[in-house]
C-alpha cells in the first residue's frame, strides 16, 4: 500500500493513510483486503473486481451506514507480457477507482505503466480532475499501444515474402490476441466515459467537461485505430498464406523439375544395359560417351523448363 496526500497541486507520498488524499493497492493482500473493507465500509466485490483479469469495465455507487456514497469506476487498461515464446504480446487487467468522501482509492493487480505520469502531473482532487487524467492517460496508452502494434505489422509486411518460417505465425497470434482483449477493453471502457460525459453536461463548460470531452475524442480514436489495426493483421494473415503456398509451390516445381533432369542418366543407362546388341558397346569411351550425352540431355532440359518457368 502507497498513501498520497495532496500539497497544493502535487501529490506527496506519506506513511499516514488517514491524512491521505490517495491510496493505492497494489495485488493486495488478503488481510489489507478485509481491513479495507472493514474500515472503510467498501463492498469486498469493488475490491476483489480489480484482482480478476475476466471483469468487464463498470460504475457502480453504493451507500454505506453513514449515508456516505462510496463510486467504483472499474476500467480495463492495456499491459505488455511476454508469452511462452518469449513473444511479446498485450494483455488488459482491471483497476478499480474507489472515491469516498475525502480520497480515492485505486487496487490493481499490477501497475498501471501510466500511474507514474498521473502522479507527477498537477492534480486537483477538489473538481475530480485527478481521476479524469487518470482516465486520459489510461485512454493513450491504448492508442500508444495499437501504434506500437501497426509498427509490428508494418515491420512483418516488409519481410514478408522473405519469410517461410513459423516465426510469423506466433507473431500474428500474439497481435490477434492482443487486439481482442483491447475491443474488450477499448469498447467498455468508452461506454463508462459516454455514461459520465452524459452526466456531465450540466457542467459542459467546465475545464472536467472539457477535459472528459476529451477522453471520450481520445477513445472513439482508439475504437477506430483497434478496427483498423485488426483489418490490417486480417489481411496481412490472407497475404501471408499467399505467400507460404507460392513458396510451397515454387519448392514443388524446383523438386519436380530437378526429378526430371535427374531421371535422364537413369533412362539413358537404362535402355544401354540392355541385354542386346549396341553401338559402341566395344568401345573403350563408351561409358564416358553416355556420360556425356546425359550431362548435354540435362542442360537442354533444365534450359527448356527454365524458358517455359517451370524451374
Amino acid at each position: 500500500m502507497r498513501a498520497f496526500r495532496l500539497e497544493g497541486q502535487h501529490f506527496v507520498e506519506t506513511k499516514d493513510s488517514n491524512q491521505a488524499t490517495l491510496i493505492l493497492y497494489d495485488n493486495p493482500s488478503q488481510d489489507e483486503m478485509d481491513d479495507l473493507h472493514q474500515k472503510e465500509e467498501i463492498p469486498l466485490d469493488f475490491i476483489t473486481d480489480s484482482l480478476n483479469r475476466y471483469m468487464i469495465p463498470r460504475k457502480e455507487t453504493f451507500r454505506n451506514s453513514q449515508q456516505i456514497d462510496i463510486q467504483l469506476l472499474l476500467f480495463l487498461y492495456p499491459l505488455i507480457k511476454i508469452d511462452e515464446t518469449n513473444r511479446l504480446e498485450y494483455q488488459t487487467l482491471p483497476i478499480s477507482i474507489i472515491t469516498l468522501e475525502k480520497k480515492v482509492i485505486m487496487i490493481y493487480s499490477k501497475e498501471p505503466p501510466f500511474l507514474k505520469n498521473v502522479l507527477n502531473s498537477n492534480g486537483n482532487y477538489d473538481d475530480s480532475l485527478f481521476i479524469l487524467q487518470l482516465l486520459w492517460q489510461l485512454t493513450n496508452e491504448y492508442i500508444e499501444a495499437i501504434t506500437r502494434i501497426d509498427d509490428m505489422i508494418e515491420n512483418m509486411e516488409e519481410n514478408i515474402v522473405h519469410t517461410t518460417r513459423n516465426e510469423a505465425f506466433y507473431k500474428m497470434i500474439a497481435i490477434n490476441k492482443s487486439l481482442v482483449y483491447f475491443e474488450t477493453g477499448i469498447t467498455k471502457n468508452h461506454d463508462i466515459i459516454a455514461h459520465l460525459f452524459d452526466n456531465l453536461n450540466e457542467s459542459k463548460g467546465s475545464d472536467a467537461g472539457e477535459l472528459l470531452h476529451d477522453i471520450r475524442v481520445l477513445s472513439n480514436q482508439a475504437k477506430v485505430m483497434r478496427k483498423e489495426s485488426d483489418e490490417m493483421i486480417s489481411h496481412l494473415s490472407e497475404v501471408f498464406s499467399s505467400v507460404i503456398s507460392n513458396n510451397l509451390n515454387n519448392i514443388m516445381k524446383f523438386l519436380t523439375s530437378l526429378t526430371i533432369v535427374l531421371t535422364i542418366p537413369t533412362i539413358i543407362g537404362s535402355y544401354w544395359g540392355m541385354n542386346v546388341a549396341l553401338p559402341f558397346e566395344d568401345d573403350g569411351f563408351a561409358f564416358l560417351l553416355l556420360v556425356g550425352v546425359s550431362i548435354i540431355l540435362g542442360i537442354l532440359t533444365v534450359f527448356w523448363l527454365k524458358k517455359k518457368d517451370y524451374l
